[in-house]
């Protein structure tokens, strides 16, 4: 099945379609060596020139941020996850969104992406996700679902702590349970509320 692609190395943003040899683009790309996209368009980020179209291989390993799409994967074969809100830092680009990881595992606190993301695959996948890098004419922001980041690649990694993350659960699972609830908030105002 022919799925859109869109990938980040040192200094280009590469996308096309490529066809998907596997049940999830994660799975494919953790698998494979290269990868070919056929009339790419190809956007060199340290120069102010227009996207050219050509056939192109890049080695797996070269991959920074690769944008996920297509299929997300079997729901039975799905685990019970937390997520985190970290950033990570992988040469010109910083990706920002939620790491997700098993809910029976504790998240190291370590600013070592190596500590972080030991015994994943060589793409971590970040959902919720905004990647923002240096262009020759400036600073670029974008937003997806899913990224997929390459561990390997990873300079620094910041996490949001835990209790306030579990704080905004919390309170998401309030709000879901009682929605009618009427919620109080201490004023330091000494206005009179309405």
């Amino acid at each position: 099945m022919p799925i859109d692609f869109v990938a980040f190395t040192a200094d280009r943003r590469v996308s096309g379609r490529i066809m998907l040899a596997d049940d999830r683009l994660s799975d494919m790309l953790n698998a494979v060596p290269r990868i070919v996209i056929r009339d790419a368009q190809v956007d060199e980020l340290t120069e102010n020139l227009r996207p050219r179209v050509a056939d192109v291989t890049i080695a797996i390993g070269e991959l920074y941020v690769v944008v996920g799409s297509g299929p997300r994967g079997s729901e039975t074969l799905r685990r019970k996850s937390q997520k985190r809100r970290v950033s990570v830092g992988l040469g010109r680009f910083v990706v920002e969104g939620d790491l997700v990881y098993p809910s029976d595992a504790g998240l190291p606190e370590s600013s070592d992406p190596a500590v972080v993301l030991a015994s994943r695959d060589l793409l971590v996948p970040i959902t919720d996700a905004t990647i923002t890098y240096d262009r020759a004419d400036g600073p670029i922001t974008e937003s997806f679902e899913t990224v997929l980041v390459n561990r390997a690649r990873a300079a620094w990694i910041d996490l949001e702590p835990a209790a306030i993350l579990d704080r905004y659960a919390a309170e998401d699972e309030e709000e879901s349970e009682v929605s009618a609830r009427t919620r109080y908030m201490k004023d330091f105002t000494n206005s009179i509320a309405e």
